[in-house]
């Protein structure tokens, strides 16, 4: 009736009177059609964007330190208000992740934006917020429950996580991103779940794939993680517990590579699990049914990656994650045409492996092209390493050399021995990725051992993901003693170390194995065994330690080394690709991403033993990498361009990839 119209005509006047009375964001100056624009959009495009922001100086006392990561020096920038689907306030904007400052929140805001009591008194700067989130992360006694707790605090307020995440990368990446933490964080994943990080696809979901990536709030995404959780962190199929996997990595792209939290996806295709403990689980959150394969797996990744080109744009850019040795190099393959996608397990492992080869050039005084390569592991991670080893000495080499030409160099060892023409015309089950590197002209060899004196290789590199990797542990061979090694013993025993230092005056030792307990062998062990004339580089974190008087020059020398992670390589990669705008993923583009990294070593890192930059610079070195990766796609025509456009130079390449990195200083809202 007349009183309720009247009742709702007050109520729209007092909405409308309260609007006014909040400050305006600058973007509403560009009139009515970008207002309505906006506001069919979860996000504020102003908001969203990390380069939009300016900010005048506040007398940060740490301005040298953020200035050193690449954030801005300033606590308020320009004042904006936290637009969404409309203005938000009060508990409401406690509550968003994306626009929560908790206690920074000034005098003004409190009062403007309805705050005042829901909050104590005390007031903070984002600085000493870092602090406390730290005080509280240190006083934790696992990487689990450290993991969790920062988990919890990017639920809450997603710039302060960020900011904690970069400026304390090196404390921070095996909590973030680790075996011991993220894939243990998996293991349980069904009982911790408790809010979406991503997008959940099942195999039940086929048909309408596009509709649920409309149901994510985000429209400007640029980058999709995917995975379907059957290899996860190297602990096996995990189902859709493997989604804790694709999120980590979703947030070192914005911490490491500075792609903005709101361009990120991170995706589970469900396809069933194999995994007799979670199907029977009460518990599980995924679907109960063994993994689908073939036609169908098929039809629903290709259903998948056409549904991604057509909600965010045909130039998104997918990394597969964790899928098994069957998907992951097929799955490449298969959308190598049509999609800009990459797999980390593969490309960025072996970018990241040739990036220590060629920084460790001037300690081996071997160039790549001169080193003789055994890799222990055939698996596809170690055939990729060996893949773009070969791309890398076909590029480079003096005189030039073909892909086949150059693979002659690299031989592989699996669990049952060298690989070897003879072997592939026996075995009619030998992998095909494994063909190209059986060679003929050399002597059958069942272990390692037996392997390094027939090839007599410079360069010993080890790589696998799971302990069933060597069931029949063949790759450990024998002990002194003539007992058969069980597969958990160190793959690079006492003789396989000593061998390659009486083969080589600066031998080439990367053990690559995921983890402690498969890890190929320990620096210590390989420095005592080679007189401390070995380079070095291990996966797992390794604690500076001194080698013993008898290691030549390094006796006696504290050694630091960095681990040789694709953490260097993949989210610089990523940024690289966006600047772009690349069409497609090539070889190329990941030689310039390793050889970024390569460049991005110091001589003191050298002389403390490492071909690796420190992992407190990741973040320097990300920049690096995108604009190396950029300048490449514009060299090898994958940049989308016009025809009146010049290729940018690496200089301009470079700055743009620092100013359009993410930033997660607080914004003022007044």
């Amino acid at each position: 009736g007349p009183d309720m119209r009247r009742v709702a005509s007050l109520a729209r006047d007092l909405a409308r009177r309260e609007l006014a009375s909040l400050p305006a964001p600058p973007s509403l100056a560009r009139g009515a059609a970008a207002a309505r624009a906006r506001r069919g959009s979860w996000n504020d495009a102003t908001l969203d964007d990390s380069s939009a922001w300016s900010a005048p100086a506040a007398g940060d006392d740490e301005s040298s330190t953020r200035h050193h990561l690449g954030l801005s020096s300033h606590e308020d920038p320009t004042p904006v208000t936290p637009w969404v689907r409309q203005v938000i306030s009060g508990d409401q904007l406690l509550r968003s992740a994306r626009y929560n400052k908790g206690m920074a929140f000034t005098d003004d805001e409190r009062d403007k934006l309805r705050l005042r009591g829901l909050l104590p008194p005390a007031k903070f700067t984002q600085a000493t917020q870092v602090k406390r989130v730290m005080k509280n992360v240190r006083a934790l006694d696992s990487l689990v429950a450290k993991h969790l707790h920062l988990v919890g605090l990017q639920e809450r307020n997603e710039n302060l996580f960020f900011r904690v995440l970069i400026e304390h990368a090196d404390e921070l990446m095996p909590v973030m991103y680790s075996r011991d933490s993220v894939g243990q964080v998996c293991a349980k994943f069904s009982e911790v779940f408790n809010r979406p990080r991503g997008l959940y696809v099942s195999h039940l979901d086929r048909g309408r794939v596009y509709g649920i990536l409309k149901n994510w709030p985000e429209t400007k995404v640029k980058l999709v993680v995917v995975t379907d959780g059957e290899r996860a962190m190297g602990m096996g199929d995990l189902g859709v517990q493997g989604m804790g996997v694709a999120a980590a990595k979703t947030n070192l792209y914005t911490s490491l590579g500075g792609v903005h939290p709101s361009e990120t996806l991170a995706v589970c295709v469900d396809v069933g699990t194999n995994n007799k403990t979670l199907l029977n689980d009460p518990l599980y959150i995924g679907t109960k049914t063994e993994r689908i394969t073939g036609e169908v797996y098929d039809d629903l990744m290709d259903e998948f990656i056409a549904a991604v080109k057509r909600r965010f744009g045909e130039r998104t850019v997918v990394q597969f994650e964790d899928f098994s040795n069957r998907n992951g190099k097929r799955l490449l393959d298969r959308y190598v045409s049509s999609a800009t996608a990459f797999n980390d397990d593969i490309h960025g492992v072996a970018a990241s492996t040739l990036a220590g080869i060629i920084a460790a050039e001037s300690k081996t005084g071997k160039s790549a092209s001169e080193h003789t390569y055994l890799i222990a592991g055939a698996g596809e991670t170690g055939t990729g390493i060996g893949d773009m080893i070969a791309e890398y000495i076909a590029t480079t080499s003096e005189p030039k050399s073909t892909v086949v030409e150059a693979r002659r160099k690299i031989f592989f060892v699996d669990s049952k021995g060298l690989v070897t023409r003879d072997r592939a015309e026996k075995e009619p089950d030998l992998a095909l990725h494994k063909l190209p590197y059986a060679h003929d002209g050399v002597a059958d060899a069942s272990t390692v051992l037996d392997a390094i004196r027939a090839v007599k290789p410079t360069a010993l590199i080890g790589v696998r993901r799971h302990r069933r990797a060597l069931k029949e542990g063949a790759l450990a061979g024998k002990s002194e003693d003539g007992k058969e090694l069980p597969s958990t013993h160190r793959v690079f025993n006492q003789d396989v170390l000593r061998t390659m230092g009486e083969l080589n005056d600066a031998p080439l030792i990367f053990a690559l194995s995921r983890h402690e307990g498969i890890s190929e062998c320990t620096a210590a062990e390989a420095y005592a065994a080679t007189g401390g004339r070995c380079v070095f580089a291990a996966r797992v974190n390794t604690p500076p330690f001194v080698p013993p008087p008898g290691c030549g020059s390094n006796g006696g020398k504290t050694i630091t080394l960095q681990p040789s992670t694709s953490a260097y390589v993949f989210p610089g990669f990523a940024m690289g690709l966006i600047l772009a705008d690349a069409s497609r993923v090539r070889a190329p583009l990941f030689i310039a991403a390793a050889e970024a990294v390569a460049a991005a070593v110091t001589e003191e890192e050298l002389s403390q033993g490492a071909v690796y930059p420190r992992v407190s610079r990741m973040r320097e070195v990300a920049a690096s990498v995108a604009a190396n990766v950029a300048a490449a796609c514009y060299d090898s025509g994958l940049a989308t361009t016009t025809a009146k456009e010049q290729a940018p130079t690496y200089e301009k390449l470079l700055e743009t990839a620092k100013k359009r990195r993410y930033d997660p200083s607080y914004r003022s809202y007044m």
